[in-house]
């Protein structure tokens, strides 16, 4: 559709409006859209080659490529920041694995663990979270919505193998409908951050659960909390508060998305607009998040002596009593009830709490030794995939 000359042109005119006004404000004008802007620059500087630049293309089939394209960065950017999140967990979950605390079911104390294990937790569902992530870039990357045109592609003999090639692409889209229909992409990517925003949301609320006055099982950083403007007495968890609150939006972004699209007939629809400030907005938001909960991860500390002390509570280790007389060859439904009518008001020592999280055997348990072996693996992991 270009001679050789016109393509150089193009590229080259291409190149100073870029120099000229990337990363600045949007220019006045009367155009439409910033399609229609960019044509009109190209025209100006080289005449009917910018005339030429939209043919075989809609807004429609630009609009969807380059939300595909920014889909891919986010999902790059993301990879990152959750990377350094991961490291920043996985080196705390082996400073702290010997540090003995009582985990919860229903909110109750269950059993004993330690920090570290507890911190292990987010480090290896984010470690999921980002090669889920990867994965996606791999399956988005298979299929390239430009050429699709409006709606039914173009009469002229465009050959789309080899814009998606130039962009990176492994192949055209098979169908262009579908193409300038749907925002799958998105609808994905928001849909990770949502699931992201759920681990960011408890590990907030574990650690304001943490800091209450009563357990006090946390050194609660200062330079993430204020203290009360009229109580001399308290120091207020802010960050970790406002990222449990700030998680809300990105939960909802994803709901919000899926009912944009709701009902929605065949073929670009305007209300598909509504999406592109919702995924860039709750993008920069999620980084935000993880960028923030990394620094509070790394000055995060905890009260050895608070732990023990409420480790002692609850019988957290009647568990490992009951199992202590399977291993001798009672059965364990037999052990569960022994137990069970035996249980001591007399708190377990600190020695016998940690020799209880020594003695966990099972791949994933919470040993320290298995705490770290994991934190290790994932580390390895993260080196092997940046």
């Amino acid at each position: 559709m270009l001679t050789a000359d016109e393509h150089t042109d193009l590229a080259r005119a291409l190149t100073q409006i870029a120099a000229d006004h990337l990363d600045r404000p949007c220019p006045d004008s009367d155009a439409e859209d910033l399609h229609t802007w960019i044509e009109g620059v190209l025209t100006a500087l080289v005449g009917d080659a910018g005339r030429r630049i939209h043919t075989a293309r809609s807004r429609n089939d630009q609009v969807a490529t380059l939300l595909v394209m920014y889909a891919l960065s986010a999902n790059e950017r993301l990879q990152s920041r959750l990377a350094q999140l991961i490291t920043a967990l996985c080196s705390r979950a082996k400073s702290w694995s010997d540090l003995v605390m009582p985990l919860q079911t229903h909110q109750q104390f269950a059993a004993p663990g330690t920090v570290g294990y507890w911190a292990l937790r987010f480090a290896a569902s984010l470690a999921r979270i980002r090669a889920h992530l990867a994965f996606l870039a791999d399956h988005w990357r298979s299929a390239c919505p430009l050429g699709s045109a409006a709606v039914a592609g173009s009469t002229l003999p465009v050959d789309r193998r080899i814009q998606s090639a130039n962009l990176g692409f492994t192949a055209p889209s098979l169908s262009a409908l579908a193409s300038t229909s749907a925002r799958d992409e998105c609808l994905e990517l928001l849909a990770v951050l949502a699931q992201i925003a759920l681990y960011l949301q408890a590990f907030a609320a574990d650690v304001i659960a943490f800091s209450q006055t009563p357990l006090a099982w946390t050194k609660y950083p200062p330079q993430f909390g204020t203290g009360s403007s009229m109580m001399p007495n308290k120091t207020n968890p802010d960050a970790m508060e406002l990222l449990r609150g700030d998680a809300c939006a990105i939960l909802t972004a994803h709901a919000h998305a899926l009912t944009l699209l709701k009902g929605l007939p065949s073929g670009y629809n305007r209300d598909l607009q509504g999406i592109k400030p919702l995924l860039r907005d709750t993008v920069e938001k999620t980084l935000n998040a993880c960028e923030l909960l990394t620094a509070f991860v790394a000055a995060l500390d905890f009260s050895a002596e608070h732990l023990l002390a409420s480790a002692r509570l609850g019988n957290i280790d009647a568990t490992a009593r009951m199992e202590a007389q399977v291993a001798a060859g009672t059965p364990l439904r037999e052990a569960h009830h022994a137990v069970a009518e035996t249980l001591s008001t007399a708190p377990a020592t600190p020695e016998a709490l940690t020799a209880i999280v020594h003695a966990y055997r099972t791949i994933g348990s919470a040993s320290p030794a298995e705490t770290r072996r994991v934190a290790d693996e994932l580390l390895a992991q993260l080196a092997r995939t940046e």
